[in-house]
């Protein structure tokens, strides 16, 4: 008798050591459960900055980085403060065997909501006539037939892209496809992401580049870029009672060549060649007033990112 309750006691013990290493194993495994289930509800539930395939690429890979110690919230917050530039990269280079111009079109409109497709159609952008050599040699060593320099300007941008990207023979790097992007559309992608927050909107190409509903004044330039507006937003309008530019903005732009136009209403610059206006020029006008709205105004957006 005294042998058999041994022998009860250790099979007991062993029966008992088996079931909490598996309610063990259970426990351990119902946070990666719940975490896993947790994402693709919140995918259901909430409307997203970007599309669900971007932002779930993007989430895999945050959390990869963290070794998985990032909770969902915590890889959304992470995802939520990198710039549309970063975002469109880890898109991008996590699927790169399988980009195409055509998929790149797309993400540009998933992520920064720019239709290249439309500025193509329309013919806007960056005038065909001023692209540069790097881009009129690449697309030649791309052709099938040689092509003179007009007839490439009679080509569509999205054509132009085409020859161009088949002419690396490779994997494009996130350089040579912003590169690509604003030698062929006239659309900087990097310095378009670096906007956001700044209080400058940005139409252009007849679509908004740029928009957010506390943006202070708008850039507004021609379907050629040959042209440029600069004027106050309605959000601006209601935060100071002031209808038009301060004086001290004007004075700025009257400085770069802007001069105010009665018949646009508006603070205008136009090429006096009749080209599109160069990055260098561009760049110039948004930091001037981005400086003026960080030295004047900063408050304004102060206030609204602090609600």
């Amino acid at each position: 008798m005294e042998r058999f309750c041994k022998k009860w006691m250790q099979k007991s013990a062993v029966i008992l050591t088996a079931f909490t290493l598996f309610t063990a194993g259970v426990s351990a495994a119902v946070p990666q459960e719940v975490e896993a289930k947790s994402w693709k509800q919140n995918l259901d539930a909430e409307e997203w900055k970007y599309s669900d395939p971007i932002m779930s690429t993007v989430y895999k890979d945050r959390r990869k980085e963290s070794k998985g110690a990032d909770s969902f919230h915590e890889a959304e917050s992470s995802i939520e403060t990198m710039t549309k530039a970063d975002v469109m990269d880890h898109y991008l280079d996590r699927n790169n065997r399988r980009v195409t111009p055509y998929t790149l079109i797309r993400v540009v409109d998933a992520v920064f909501s720019i239709d290249l497709q439309a500025i193509s159609d329309l013919g806007a952008g960056k005038q065909a006539g001023t692209y540069s050599d790097h881009v009129l040699e690449r697309v030649r060593e791309a052709s099938p037939k040689p092509l003179s320099d007009e007839e490439i300007g009679q080509l569509s941008k999205v054509r132009v892209m085409e020859l161009y990207w088949s002419s690396f023979k490779k994997r494009l790097t996130a350089e040579e496809r912003y590169t690509m992007i604003n030698e062929i559309f006239g659309v900087n992608l990097v310095g378009i992401a670096g906007l956001e927050g700044s209080g400058v909107a940005l139409f252009s190409k007849n679509q908004w580049i740029s928009q957010y509903d506390t943006d202070l004044f708008i850039v507004e330039t021609g379907s050629d870029d040959v042209d440029v507006w600069v004027y106050p937003t309605e959000y601006f309008k209601q935060q100071t009672g002031l209808e038009k530019n301060p004086e001290e903005l004007n004075n700025r732009l009257t400085k770069l060549g802007f001069s105010y136009s009665e018949e646009k209403g508006a603070f205008y610059y136009a090429d006096p060649n009749g080209e599109s206006v160069p990055d260098n020029f561009k760049g110039q006008t948004l930091g001037t007033i981005i400086g003026f709205i960080q030295e004047q105004y900063k408050d304004l957006l102060e206030t609204e990112n602090a609600a």
